[in-house]
C-alpha cells in the first residue's frame, strides 16, 4: 500500500496520481503551455507527444504505487479538467526530505492554483511524513516559481550560478528555496486558505 493517499482535495483542487486514461488529458494541458513549460522545464526540450504522456502517466502511477513519489495531476473538481502537475519527490529517507515540484496550464496562471497545490503537498510532508526538510528549486529567473515559493514562507536558502544550461543552451543560476517545519508554512497562510482533505487509499 503506497504511504501516499489516493487522492488530496483543497479549496478547489483534487490532487490525484494519473492513471492511464489521463494520457490524453495531460497531453492537451502541455501542448496548450508548451511555449511557456519548455522554458522553464528540462523534460519541455524536444517536443512532448502522446507517447510521452502515456510514459509519464505509468511512471507517476508506479512511483505513487510504490510509496516512492507522489505526482498529482491538478484537477478541478467539476469539469474534472487537468490543469496542470505538482509532485512530492522522496530526497533522503534519513532526513526525512523532499522537493516540490509543480507546473500550471497557461490559461490558469495568476489564479493562486499552485500555490494552493503546493501548500497542500507541503502541510502533507510535515504533518504526515514528519519531513525535516522541503525544498522547491527553480531557474533563478523564473520570477513567478519562486514567488510561489515566498509567498507560503519558504527560505531562500541559496543561489547556485551557473549550475545548468537551459532549454536554449544559455547557461542559467539555480534557485533553492526550504522549509524545515510546518509551522513556518502556518505562519504564512495569508497567502491564501486551503484545508486539506485526505482521500482514503
Amino acid at each position: 500500500m503506497s504511504r501516499y493517499p489516493a487522492q488530496i482535495a483543497t479549496e478547489r483542487l483534487i490532487l490525484r496520481p494519473p492513471a492511464p486514461e489521463d494520457a490524453a488529458g495531460v497531453l492537451n494541458a502541455v501542448t496548450a503551455s508548451y511555449a511557456e513549460l519548455h522554458r522553464w522545464m528540462s523534460w519541455a526540450r524536444t517536443g512532448f507527444k502522446i507517447d510521452e504522456a502515456r510514459t509519464f502517466c505509468a511512471d507517476a502511477r508506479s512511483r505513487f504505487d510504490q510509496g516512492h513519489d507522489f505526482i498529482a495531476l491538478l484537477t478541478l473538481p467539476a469539469e474534472r479538467e487537468i490543469i496542470g502537475c505538482a509532485s512530492l519527490l522522496s530526497r533522503d529517507p534519513r532526513v526525512p526530505s523532499f522537493e516540490l515540484t509543480y507546473w500550471l496550464h497557461s490559461e490558469f496562471v495568476g489564479c493562486g492554483y499552485v500555490t494552493e497545490a503546493a501548500r497542500a503537498l507541503a502541510t502533507f510532508a510535515f504533518d504526515s511524513l514528519f519531513a525535516g526538510r522541503v525544498e522547491i528549486r527553480m531557474d533563478g529567473n523564473n520570477r513567478r516559481s519562486w514567488a510561489v515559493a515566498e509567498r507560503l514562507g519558504f527560505e531562500w536558502e541559496a543561489t547556485l550560478k551557473a549550475y545548468r544550461r537551459n532549454n536554449r543552451g544559455e547557461l542559467s543560476d539555480w534557485r533553492i528555496y526550504a522549509m524545515f517545519n510546518g509551522g513556518d508554512l502556518s505562519a504564512a497562510r495569508h497567502a491564501g486558505r486551503s484545508q486539506t482533505v485526505l482521500g482514503s487509499n
